[in-house]
């Protein structure tokens, strides 16, 4: 029988595998902390595998196509956790806002409730968006935000060169495909035009979730690094211009502090002692040096070569 050859969604090139996943642990996991079940996502397998491209570093799973559909995400984003799915005050929505220089059309791939475009000037900026979920659409368009039911793959066959500058904000590590997202993204730009990514980085503490739900299928179906980032240079017609680490959020303090209690204390009464003595005093350092910490995402600029 001959092994299967897994290579590199972005580049075609080897691969090295990193782990293997119990799809029992994760369909328990996205159970225990989101009340969801995930079978009918995922196909019939016990296990999926973790591997990363040799050339760029990018974490996938296989097998592939293990994006969730529209209805997974309304089932995850129906009850509270929608909080969180779609915040209106974003680290990267600021910074992102701020990196805007001249640009007269700006395009949101998965612009959610039109959050990032909002705070875009309307009178000076053409704001358009991309969003294939139903009440994302309604919000955004109550904002005056022009809206298309479609992916970025569909929408840049027709509007090649269109836009001044392409954003996408934590979406990038939700779709099977990254290298056509990342074409056509590009493909819709003008000449010279600006590309603006977010995605949670896989250089910070998430690193250490091994089998935190959202960052694993359904949800999440690449992993991202700073390095990974900056390879894109030589796959695609960019150069990067600008890149940029979250700080750890005071809103992420607590997320922190536990994965790394996870992660380095050991186990039994003697972790139990040395969390009652020093735990209030680790809170409290976090919440002091936070801006030196790197926190939940990576932000990168490029800008479009050809």
């Amino acid at each position: 029988m001959t092994q299967k050859t897994i290579v590199s969604p972005l580049t075609k090139g080897a691969t090295d595998h990193i782990r293997s996943i119990s799809v029992k642990a994760l369909t328990d996991a996205y159970r225990s902390a989101h009340q969801i079940d995930i079978t009918a996502y995922l196909p019939a397998i016990s296990e999926i595998e973790v591997y990363r491209c040799r050339d760029t570093g990018l974490e996938f799973f296989d097998p592939g196509g293990l994006a969730g559909p529209p209805s997974f995400y309304e089932t995850l984003y129906a009850g509270d956790d929608g909080d969180w799915a779609y915040q209106d005050e974003k680290w990267e929505f600021k910074v992102g806002a701020r990196l805007i220089d001249g640009a007269a059309s700006v395009l949101d791939v998965g612009c959610g409730g039109g959050a990032f475009l909002e705070q875009l000037d309307a009178s000076k900026i053409s704001r358009f968006g991309l969003e294939t979920s139903a009440l994302g659409r309604e919000a955004a368009g109550g904002k005056g935000i022009e809206v298309y039911n479609q992916t970025i793959i569909e929408h840049a066959k027709d509007n090649n060169g269109r836009y001044d500058m392409v954003t996408a904000f934590q979406v990038l590590e939700h779709v099977d495909d990254p290298a056509a997202f990342l074409q056509a993204c590009i493909a819709a730009l003008k000449p010279d035009g600006t590309l603006l990514i977010s995605v949670p980085n896989n250089d910070a503490f998430l690193q250490h979730c091994e089998l935190l739900p959202l960052n694993l299928p359904p949800h999440h179906v690449t992993l991202w690094r700073r390095s990974t980032l900056e390879a894109l240079v030589g796959i695609y017609p960019v150069d990067l211009v600008w890149l940029e680490t979250e700080p750890l959020q005071p809103a992420n303090i607590s997320w922190y502090q536990a994965t790394m209690e996870a992660r380095y204390l050991p186990s039994g009464r003697f972790a139990r002692w040395v969390y009652y003595r020093f735990g209030v005093a680790l809170r409290r350092y976090l919440e002091e040096n936070c801006a030196t910490i790197n926190g939940h995402t990576i932000l990168a600029m490029y800008r479009k070569t050809s």
